[in-house]
């Protein structure tokens, strides 16, 4: 089991929470490996709640164009 923070509990059930919120919008073809990268991304940088998540999630897609 790895010590790594980023994949504790807690921010394994935040990583899950962020998708969640933005899975029915978000989750299309074009933007599945986005989505899924963004999560990860988002829970990496120390975000501890969804506050933000979906604008930060555009930015995130737009800064890949």
């Amino acid at each position: 089991m790895s010590n790594d923070w980023r994949y504790s509990d807690e921010r394994m059930e935040l990583r899950q929470e962020v998708f969640t919120l933005l899975r029915e919008k978000y989750f299309t073809l074009k933007h599945a490996k986005n989505l899924y990268e963004f999560c990860h991304d988002w829970v990496s940088q120390g975000n501890t709640s969804t506050k933000g998540a979906e604008k930060a999630f555009l930015k995130y897609v737009d800064s890949l164009t």
